[in-house]
């Protein structure tokens, strides 16, 4: 018991002491404003990230789709450029959000959060390009498909 109380004892005064250092209260206020920016952000990037994965099972029914069209016209002899372009934009829209998610650091190791900041809101934009390029090639599969 008493080995355990001199191993104790020193941790639980420095952790005392180190509580009642008030330290600079401004520092610990921007940091607290910080972090929660930081956070904030955060979950707005993974917000937009899982929109966008929702979105997926849909382009990869509509690109099934568009295909089966594309390879039934090009039995007729019809034009299928329409359909190879709204292929390709399906496939884009899946390669951008595959892309994203390999190049995009969660973690946000080794910055401090001035740069943690900026990578987000860089990241913000990303993703919302991506988001946006996945519904541009939903919406115009659905029209090529005469889909609501």
């Amino acid at each position: 018991m008493q080995k355990l109380l001199t191993r104790i004892l020193p941790v639980a005064a420095a952790i005392a002491f180190a509580a009642c250092q008030g330290g600079n209260t401004s520092t610990n206020t921007a940091a607290l404003k910080d972090s929660l920016e930081i956070d904030s952000l955060s979950s707005v990037v993974m917000t937009i990230h899982d929109e966008g994965m929702a979105k997926m099972m849909t382009i990869r029914r509509l690109k099934e789709r568009v295909v089966e069209v594309k390879d039934s016209l090009a039995a007729k002899k019809a034009d299928t450029a329409a359909y190879f372009v709204t292929a390709n934009l399906l496939d884009s829209a899946t390669s951008a959000m595959n892309s994203w998610m390999t190049g995009y650091d969660m973690e946000l190791k080794d910055k401090n959060a001035p740069e943690k900041k900026a990578y987000l809101e860089a990241e913000r934009k990303k993703i919302a390009d991506v988001q946006d390029l996945m519904s541009n090639s939903i919406k115009g599969a659905k029209t090529l498909l005469k889909e609501e």
